[in-house]
């Protein structure tokens, strides 16, 4: 029987337009201003920086890592809560949650780093039991089965009363279910075909419909 409900945060319940600026255009414009640079030829080392880094290793997701590779001035915290009025919550995941809520504990499971979280997660808190920030909690990605057996264990459930979606393939897909969660892959843009159309859903209402 299915206990808990588990969502992914960026790209499922939010949109990524906070992230994007954030990464794209907040830091490197203090790289610009730190390295004396333009801002497109700032924005062309930092993001190249990303690249060599990668989005395999934890540190890509903390900015504080970031802050200290390209020596920045200032605060992280001060950096992202600037963009805080660019959080878009898709509606469908507010529908979703209130009809969920009510028969499901409900958490949220997502690679991204606690500063991005308590902000983007913000207007949509109050229907969470719980929120795991994976890199900033384990020191995990979600593509990692490990990650997922952690929080069974902090939850006190089995793999099988868990119930994950998110609109990754390997991080909310192939990852839970490897460990006997059941997981459904968000795919709003229709581009995952090679996914059984009974463990993929086009938006968070189709995703509710099929758990009440």
């Amino acid at each position: 029987m299915i206990r808990v409900v588990s969502f992914d945060l960026e790209g499922t319940l939010v949109d990524m337009t906070f992230s994007d600026l954030v990464w794209n255009e907040g830091l490197p414009r203090l790289y610009a201003l730190k390295a004396g640079l333009g801002f497109d030829e700032a924005k062309r080392v930092v993001l190249g920086e990303y690249a060599r880094i990668g989005e395999d290793r934890v540190e890509w997701y903390d900015i504080s890592y970031w802050f200290r590779r390209f020596d920045l001035p200032g605060d992280p915290q001060r950096l992202v809560a600037s963009y805080r009025g660019y959080v878009r919550v898709y509606p469908d995941a507010v529908e979703a949650l209130g009809e969920l809520s009510r028969k499901y504990r409900l958490i949220m499971i997502t690679n991204s780093n606690r500063l991005f979280v308590d902000i983007l997660a913000q207007p949509i808190i109050h229907y969470f039991d719980r929120v795991f920030s994976t890199t900033s909690e384990f020191g995990l990605l979600k593509r990692n089965p490990e990650t997922y057996r952690k929080v069974c264990e902090v939850m006190g459930v089995a793999p099988f009363e868990i119930v994950h979606v998110g609109d990754r393939l390997h991080d909310d897909f192939e990852s839970p279910r490897s460990v006997g969660i059941s997981a459904y892959l968000l795919d709003r843009q229709d581009v995952y075909r090679c996914v059984s159309s009974q463990c993929r859903v086009r938006d968070l209402r189709e995703f509710a419909r099929r758990l009440i």
